[in-house]
This record gives C-alpha cells, structure tokens and sequence, in this order.
C-alpha cells in the first residue's frame, strides 16, 4: 500500500516509517525541514531508495497536505507538539496557542486534505493514554471506553482531534499510545515531575511502529479506538523505569526527594483488544535498557567515569529537590525581617512563615505587624512583632536582645528597612540625609554585625541585604540613595568572601523598582517628588521569591527581575554619556512630577 506518515521522523515516526518498509508498503514521509530530519531522510533513502519519498512541508499550510495525501490509500497521522521531549524543541504547555495551531489546526487541514481526494484515503490517528487524566486513585487497568479527563493544553488538543476524526466522515482507527521513550533518551528536569510510585505503561517504539504497520493492512481496526502497549510485562512503576534506566547509564538512581508528589497522567491499560487484532507486543523493557546502553556506546563509560558530576547535574535539574532540601533546613529557623509592614518586607515574612520559618517582624507600626503576624498565625505559621525605629542604636540591641530571649538567636535576618526620596541630591535637607544614612547603612551595618556574631559561632547563617541596582548605576534624583544602596552593595561582597566555607552567608539582591510604598513616601517626605520610575515596578512578591531562592542556593547576588544583570555593565560603557544627559533629564522628570505631583 501506498501510506502517508506524518512527524515521520520523530520517535514514533521512525519506528513506523521502518516497520512498514520491512512490510513491503511505498511510504511518503511528511514532516519539517530541518537538519536532523534531512539526516533521518537521507539515511532512509539509501536503504530502502524509491519506496521511500520524503515530503518537506507545514501542518499549517493547506497547499502542503493536499500535496502529500495524493495518490495514498493510508495516512497515518503521529505529527503533534507533545509536553516534554518534544521533536520540535518547544513544548506544547510553554506555548499553547501555537501548539493548537500545528495539533488541532494541522488535524483539521490534514483531514479536509484527505476529503478533498477523489478516493479518500484512511486514517490512523495517534492518540495518549494522557487524555485519561489522573486516575492512580482508580483500580488499573484503563480500557478504552473509561471516560477522558484531559488537564493539559495536550491532552485538550488529543480529545478535540479524536473528535472531529470521528465526525469526519473517512474511514479512521485511533490508537492511543502509553509511555513511548525514545531510545536516544534526554535526560531532562521533566523526568522528575512524575512520582514514583506512579503506575506507568511502558511500550517499546518499535512494537508500537509495528502496531501502526499492521494496522495499515487490518479491516479489523477501522471505526476502533485501541489502547497500545506493552502490555502485563510492561506494566511498571515509575520508579522502577527511572531507577532502571539511571543505573544502566552509570548514575545511579537519584534520592525520591529530587521527585514530584502531584500524580502523573499515567496508567497501566487494558491492550487486549488491540494486542488481538494487532500483534505487537514482542518487546519488553529490559530490551528497551539493553539497546539504549548499545546506543550509548563508549559514552557510558564516560559517564560512569563522571558519575558524581552526572548526579550533581540531574539535581540541579530537578524543580523539587533543592526545594525540599532547604524546606528541611529552614524549617523551624528564626527570621528576623525588617521593614516586615508592608512591601518587600511583609511578603518575604509571609513567603517565609508558610516555609515553616518562625518570623520575627520587625517595623514601627504596630498595628500593621500586629495583623501581619496575625495572618501568618491563621495561615498556621508562628510570627512575633518586635516595634523597633532601626534608626536608632539602642532599638537595634533591644531588638537582638529579645530575639534571643524568645528563640535564643537568629539564623536568618533580612534587611528590608529603608529610606527613598527623590529630587536634586544638592538639595535634600540635611535632617533627611542623615536619616538615609542611619536607616540605608548604619542599620544595615549594626544589625549584620549582630546578627554574624551569633551565626559565626553556631557555624550556620544567612544576611540577606535588599539592595537595588542603583547602587550599581549611580542615577540622577537618588544620589543619595544610590549612594547608600553602593555601601550595601560592597559590605555586602566583602562579608560573602570573608565567609567563604564558614557555613555562614551574606548575600544582596540587587532589584530594580519594587512596586511598594517607597514611591509615595518618597514624594511625602520633605521637597520630595514623584519618582518616576514607579511605572516599571515588580510585585514585592518577586523579590521575597528571590530571598528564598538564595537560602536554598547561597550566592552573593541575585537579581530581580533577572535581566537586570546587565546593568553593572552600564556605567563603564555608557557613563560619559549619562554625565551629558543627566541633568537635563533629571530637570524635565522633576518639572513633570511637580505638575502631575
């Protein structure tokens, strides 16, 4: 017979591809041009010569599919962006709506293609067993008239599909494939978001390419929805596929908690019709682990050779595992968080307690802590208030004094307290200058200190300093401030390397503008103004997110939003021509704020 396969070259594609040349049938490979395809199809070319002709083209394009469904009597359907490992480098859940054009909209153009022939042709469409849901709270196995539950872009695509093949009028067949892993394997962060103790179908690529061959040549299958698989020797848990497939490479299994708890879209099925109609299933997993390894060749041995850089590598990968190391460091530690009501201070308190830190909230108002750490407390977290002016000497003591008193010290301390205020620096009244400076870097400075006297001596801490990038790129309006926010940023990086292996750190995140009362006490205070920066604001939420992330992951800076990593490369590139247009622009933003302010 004369079949049409698209995503021909992919991990399913190839399989079939192969399984109906070794059958005798003339195949049209239809799929994207690309490098890696053009491999596939020359490789093809020379084994098999005319019985092979490749068609290069897009789902999307109508013009492409009526030229590639002439002339065939079969097509068999497999092109679809999937969730993770995808063919095409870009999963369908990161882009959904281009997604659904390729998957639904590319079914679609395939299928009026096909009707548009003077014989149509039939249709095979691959479908997943995703689109069952969750179901590890149901007794296995899943047959194929067991109601769908799709929860992801994919699966929502998978349904949609199925249901306009039905309605379309051709002959069809549908065969929803269990867990198919290519032989070339990624090991990739997706890996980990499937629990273990999740059932999980496994099915060989090649017994499922032979599936699609025999179907072809069936009179039995057509107008049938068939689950493929494995079959009861390939009905496995997830942890006996991933342990497996790590120890043959050479890693080692991984330790549970570097893997995810939600369950996974996976089950064991019910292959007995289609095992019945279409003999397939001659392959087990040990085959799959025994030609993955004859894959790999020599690069096993190099793996093995690299084995703790390989798990150290995979770690890193996993979404879970620092998560749930740092959840069992932290867990029960003090934070001291200053500035702690409102802004950066209140979330990182609030992110903090629900990782089951206790939470010391530090501020002037009272009233505000006070139902701050009654929020944390209903949350089931543990807050204390301690109402402190940072400004003053004796307020920072008496605040580490009670510290100690109630938890007996500190393991983490957030400097989240300080100052702003906008307009020429030359003239910022000197009153509000000197509180600047108390509160941006005499107070920063005292409560480290107090704070590393205890944790040098424990042999276990974390600072973490909010610092902002205008320390970074001195800025017209906030001298000062950007003069405070410098110190910040130097103390900052003298104490991480000073402290280096002490089990001791110091880190500061360095963010742009924080959406958070700043801005308008700025504009209060004395000859103060509108800043306008105001506009290009984050949620104080992402910056609390970034103190977590550096007591998971100790480092010196982190950057919020991320891409401002750049800008400590601006003020040598580009500093002379800041010193020719600052004035000028500080004027027209300051004329501007004081008729809008």
């Amino acid at each position: 017979m004369r079949v049409l396969v698209t995503g021909a070259f992919g991990n399913v594609g190839t399989s079939t591809v192969e399984a109906l040349l070794e059958q005798g049938h003339t195949v049209r490979c239809f799929d994207l041009k690309t490098r890696t395809n053009e491999r596939a199809a020359r490789r093809l070319k020379r084994q098999y010569g005319d019985r092979v002709e490749v068609v290069w083209g897009d789902l999307r394009r109508r013009e492409d599919l009526e030229a590639a469904v002439r002339g065939q009597d079969v097509v068999i359907h497999l092109a679809f962006i999937i969730p993770k490992l995808s063919h095409t480098g870009v999963e369908s859940e990161a882009r959904p709506d281009w997604a659904r054009e390729i998957n639904v909209g590319g079914t679609r153009n395939l299928i009026e293609a096909m009707k548009a022939q003077p014989r149509p042709p039939r249709l095979i469409f691959a479908s997943s067993y995703h689109v069952f849901g969750r179901t590890q709270d149901q007794p296995p196995p899943r047959t194929a008239s067991d109601p769908v539950h799709p929860i992801e872009h994919y699966t929502h695509h998978k349904i949609e599909c199925e249901e306009m093949i039905r309605a379309s009028g051709l002959e069809w067949a549908i065969l929803r494939l269990s867990a198919t892993l290519p032989l070339g394997l990624k090991l990739d962060r997706a890996m980990f978001d499937v629990p273990l103790d999740n059932r999980m179908e496994f099915a060989h690529t090649r017994d499922v390419g032979l599936a699609f061959a025999n179907a072809v040549s069936s009179e039995e299958v057509w107008g049938k929805l068939l689950l493929i698989g494995g079959g009861p020797r390939c009905q496995l848990y997830y942890r006996d596929i991933v342990g497996r497939v790590l120890e043959a490479l050479g890693i080692g299994m991984l330790p549970d908690e570097a893997f995810g708890t939600v369950p996974f879209p996976t089950d064991w099925v019910d292959t007995s019709e289609s095992q019945r109609i279409l003999r397939y299933q001659q392959r087990d997993f040990d085959d799959y682990v025994r030609e993955m390894v004859a894959l790999m060749g020599f690069r096993r041995h190099l793996v093995r050779l690299f084995r703790p850089l390989a798990r150290w590598w995979l770690l890193r990968r996993s979404p879970y595992y620092r998560e749930r190391r740092a959840l069992a460091a932290w867990r029960g530690r003090v934070a001291v968080v200053t500035g702690a009501s409102s802004g950066i201070g209140a979330e990182t308190a609030r992110l903090l307690a629900r990782k089951g830190l206790r939470v010391v909230l530090v501020a002037r108002r009272r009233e505000r802590l006070e139902r701050l750490a009654a929020e944390i407390r209903d949350a089931g977290g543990e807050a204390t208030v301690v109402v402190a002016d940072l400004a003053a000497e004796r307020e920072r003591v008496r605040l580490f004094e009670a510290v100690r008193m109630t938890y007996g010290g500190v393991d983490v301390l957030v400097n989240s307290a300080g100052l702003g205020w906008y307009g020429f620096g030359a003239d910022m009244p000197w009153p509000l200058a000197r509180q600047m400076v108390r509160v941006n870097i005499a107070a920063v400075v005292h409560l480290t200190l107090l704070a590393l006297a205890e944790m040098k001596e424990r042999g276990r801490g974390h600072v973490v300093n909010i610092g902002s990038v205008a320390g970074s790129l001195p800025s017209q309006g906030v001298a000062l401030y950007s003069g405070t926010k410098a110190f910040v940023d130097g103390f900052t990086t003298g104490l991480h390397r000073e402290l280096r292996g002490t089990g001791v750190y110091v880190s500061v995140i360095r963010s742009g503008p924080v959406a958070t009362e700043f801005y308008e006490a700025a504009a209060r205070r004395e000859a103060g103004l509108p800043v306008p920066a105001e506009r290009l604001a984050v949620r104080p939420a992402a910056v609390a997110e970034r103190v977590w992330s550096l007591l998971k992951r100790p480092r010196r800076i982190a950057y919020v939003p991320r891409w401002l990593s750049f800008v400590p490369w601006v003020e040598p590139s580009l500093g002379w021509l800041l010193d020719l247009i600052g004035a000028p622009l500080l004027r027209r933003q300051l004329e501007l704020a004081r008729r809008t302010g």
